[in-house]
């Protein structure tokens, strides 16, 4: 007597789908394993209580599931699949615009003689500063709805332009509220060690953060019912910023509350921090235009992934990048972020950050893919939940305009996503 296999219910299923496009890994994916993805053609996808219950060629698919009642079908016929983006590196809420800044660098100022003459990030702290929680939020749901429209699906959301106890927490506060009201997982990262506030010493700050800002975070977080360890802490740690000794000290106190680690290195210059992350269990070390060979081959051996920016060396004008390659070449888990920001980077969209990250960083469209989707879930803690369209996975995908992977990369210009759908559910439909 035959067996008849039992098929799973399903309340979304994408079919027929024209290529279905995924990484599949438990693990970051390293060296050449970060180009090798499943490319599908003719190609299904099934969904139940948003999760992914079954992807794969079209035939095997439908024969694993059972249509649930009310069940959503999308075709798919002429369309590229691919999982939602997680972008590992967000500044996106801030009170005002650095727009000026913009134009002082097109006519050749720097960075850093933009930041001396009063403008950078110092800048923006006073516009977040004259900005309520409320106005704060409300700016983050626009730049959320954008963001959602181009694909990302979770995102990392850094405090940083408050610089001082209130506003760096109320500005915490404004990301969990803005979490609870779209769609976007976000992960909050804890920034006061962003820059040095008018008004005081590096000393006198660090000794203020370690003191008095993180404990009082540790009590917002626990007012809003979250769990210390689902908060990142961030420290800029680069020439004109904060020290080596600085950075330690700050993550010693981070732990010691049960938070988690990320860091801002070698962007303008190695100072030592990418190692440290790597030794002390940072999520990421980001930025690393900068990065010393040793200093890679410290991530290759840690669980830390290098978070690369390409959008900000693009933004700023800058004629070198991040080694991408010899980064992939010596072992380093690498992802990529937009590190969407009001001064150095005002570049929200995804697809355009994977076309900057094969144009200038060398990567393929499937390691780029790679770097911007599994990898990227790693950089904020989510690897095991979300990355990669995958059985168990959340149903978190992007339904694109196009017929092949190649052409987001080729499409810098164009935001070719016609549906977002998240946890099972079409978010943003164009």
């Amino acid at each position: 007597m035959t067996e008849t296999k039992t098929r799973v219910k399903a309340d979304l299923i994408i079919s027929p789908i024209k290529e279905l496009v995924t990484a599949c890994s438990k693990a970051p994916l390293r060296k050449a394993d970060l180009g090798k993805i499943n490319r599908t053609q003719d190609a299904a996808l099934a969904v139940k209580d948003g999760k992914v219950v079954a992807a794969g060629p079209r035939e095997e698919v439908l024969a694993s599931v059972e249509k649930d009642r009310d069940c959503i079908s999308i075709d798919a016929s002429s369309k590229l699949v691919t999982p939602g983006f997680v972008d590992p590196h967000t500044h996106l809420v801030f009170g005002g615009n650095r727009a000026n800044e913009f134009m002082m660098r097109c006519q050749g100022k720097s960075y850093s003689e933009i930041a001396e003459a009063g403008g950078g990030i110092v800048a923006s702290m006073r516009g977040t500063r004259e900005a309520s929680k409320e106005e704060l939020v409300e700016l983050g749901l626009v730049r959320l709805e954008r963001m959602l429209a181009a694909g990302t699906t979770t995102c990392e959301v850094k405090t940083g332009y408050g610089l001082d106890q209130k506003s760096e927490i109320r500005m915490l506060e404004a990301i969990f509220e803005l979490d609870e009201r779209q769609p976007i997982d976000l992960v909050p990262t804890f920034l006061p060690a962003h820059a040095v506030p008018t008004g005081t010493t590096r000393e006198e700050y660090v000794n203020e953060v370690v003191e008095k800002i993180l404990p009082a975070a540790l009590t917002s977080i626990k007012n809003f019912d979250r769990s210390p360890d689902s908060v990142y802490v961030d420290v800029f740690c680069d020439k004109g910023y904060f020290t080596l000794e600085d950075t330690k000290r700050i993550f010693d106190k981070a732990l010691s509350l049960g938070l988690k680690l990320k860091v801002h290195s070698d962007e303008f210059k190695s100072l030592g921090a990418t190692a440290l992350a790597a030794e002390m269990g940072a999520a990421s070390a980001d930025h690393l235009l900068t990065i010393c060979d040793e200093d890679m081959d410290a991530l290759a051996k840690s669980n830390t992934i290098g978070v690369l920016l390409p959008g900000t060396s693009f933004f700023l004008n800058l004629s070198e990048h991040a080694p991408a390659r010899t980064m992939i070449d010596r072992g380093v888990a690498i992802a990529v972020g937009s590190d969407f920001n009001p001064g150095s980077c005002h570049i929200f969209s995804m697809p355009l950050i994977m076309g900057l990250t094969c144009l200038h960083l060398g990567l393929t469209a499937e390691e780029a893919l790679s770097a911007t989707t599994i990898n990227s879930a790693h950089a904020v803690g989510r690897g095991d939940t979300i990355g990669q369209l995958a059985h168990g996975y959340q149903a978190d995908i992007a339904i694109w305009d196009l017929a092949q992977l190649e052409e987001i990369p080729y499409n810098m210009g164009w935001n070719a996503v016609c549906a977002t759908i998240k946890n099972g559910v079409v978010a943003h439909q164009r």
